[in-house]
């Protein structure tokens, strides 16, 4: 029999980690064979080497591209789009894959469905219709969409919005968040032995995970915006006696500026920032956290599956769907404050968080995505030609 051929494409530690369960399930049936592309920070010092982990994890890297450009300058990211473009443009006739399978608005998923529209490789798209206030990926995420010709979204309304830009409904499936697959599946560490490995004592249960990224329409603030953050979380902190995990930022435009401010407070002891935590490790600190700050799409997408507070701090992430677990604050002192003490001791508040309905799956969305590509006939020109618009 033969196998269908799967190129994984990566950038980032967080969408290697929505991608592990979809892969890992599609290796582990005859039916493919799976390699993975990795590029961005994953091959970066500044953010621990992550594609270790994808070794660690024994898949097979086929290509490793140079895409990532550690400037706070806005030719940044084109110039990635355009080495990625490029170099994947070769890769994929090597390969000649079956599929290809990218996630959400970054530069590897928008080069790797340009390539593939072009080449006439199934592009399989994860996490489509998600729209992002104020940030120049929502438009990168529709236009990976248009492009892409099958899609695989976290719920049924941002299936519904593909639908409004003009997507065949056949393409279309509504499978859920497989980086809770992640959760679900992770066995449990004891808060003694997670200080003991991570050397920083949060044995009481008594601290946050903090993650902030700049936002592409703000990075000229992002070196103001992330002292006053750390500024509203130490007052927290000092208050009630917290700790904070916290981990870098992702590599956009401002991520330097960001890096600059974590350097004044590397010997605070409320706080400790990690380049990358292993995937079983930083799941079991947020089992255990109190709540989530900063502005990541973790705490829209991935908290509710942990029944977790989050507190959004700035427009990123603003105008999202959320599972009811979300407080959103400016970067004044007061409203941070304000926002934590209600995320960790609004009993009510918190109970209202834990039984809200999630909106983002189940936890089984690679056994419904194997199913999927299994069905499809990468060759027919059902996948591969779209319908006229008008």
């Amino acid at each position: 029999m033969n196998k269908k051929k799967v190129l994984a494409i990566t950038g980032i530690r967080s969408e290697y980690d929505i991608l592990y369960p979809v892969i890992n399930n599609l290796r582990n049936d005859n039916s493919f064979d799976v390699k993975i592309i990795v590029s961005g920070s994953h091959l970066s010092d500044w953010h621990g080497n992550t594609y270790h982990k994808i070794l660690d994890d024994k898949f097979e890297i086929c290509e490793k591209i140079d895409s990532l450009f550690l400037t706070n300058r806005v030719t940044q990211r084109v110039k990635g789009v355009g080495i990625l473009t490029y170099s994947l443009s070769q890769t994929i006739e090597r390969e000649a894959p079956d599929f290809l399978i990218v996630v959400g608005d970054r530069e590897e998923s928008i080069a790797a469905a340009l390539v593939g529209n072009y080449m006439n490789i199934l592009t399989v798209h994860l996490a489509g219709g998600d729209p992002v206030w104020g940030n120049t990926d929502d438009p990168i995420r529709m236009a990976v969409s248009k492009l892409a010709h099958i899609h695989f979204t976290f719920c049924e309304e941002y299936a519904l919005n593909l639908v409004k830009i003009g997507e065949e409904k056949f393409r279309i499936f509504n499978t859920g968040n497989p980086s809770l697959e992640n959760i679900k599946n992770t066995p449990q560490i004891t808060l003694q032995c997670l200080s003991k490995e991570l050397d920083y004592d949060i044995s009481d249960g008594n601290y946050l995970i903090f993650i902030k990224h700049p936002l592409s329409s703000e990075f000229e603030d992002a070196f103001s915006q992330m002292e006053n953050a750390l500024k509203g979380i130490e007052s927290f902190c000092l208050k009630y006696n917290y700790k904070v995990i916290a981990t870098y930022p992702n590599t956009d435009p401002g991520s330097t500026s960001i890096l600059e401010v974590i350097s004044t407070v590397q010997n605070k002891q409320w706080i400790k920032f990690y380049k990358t935590i292993e995937r079983e490790k930083f799941i079991n600190i947020v089992r255990n956290a109190k709540a989530i700050v900063g502005n990541s799409s973790m705490g829209i997408l991935e908290a509710p599956f942990y029944k977790l507070p989050t507190v959004n701090i700035g427009n990123r992430q603003r105008g999202r769907l959320t599972a009811g677990n979300v407080e959103y604050t400016d970067y004044k002192v007061e409203s941070i404050l304000a926002a934590l003490e209600k995320a960790c001791f609004n009993q009510s508040y918190r109970y209202e968080v834990a039984k809200e309905y999630n909106k983002f799956g189940n936890g089984s969305s690679s056994d419904q995505i194997n199913n999927i590509l299994k069905s499809i006939d990468p060759k027919s020109h059902k996948w591969l030609i779209k319908q006229k618009l008008c």
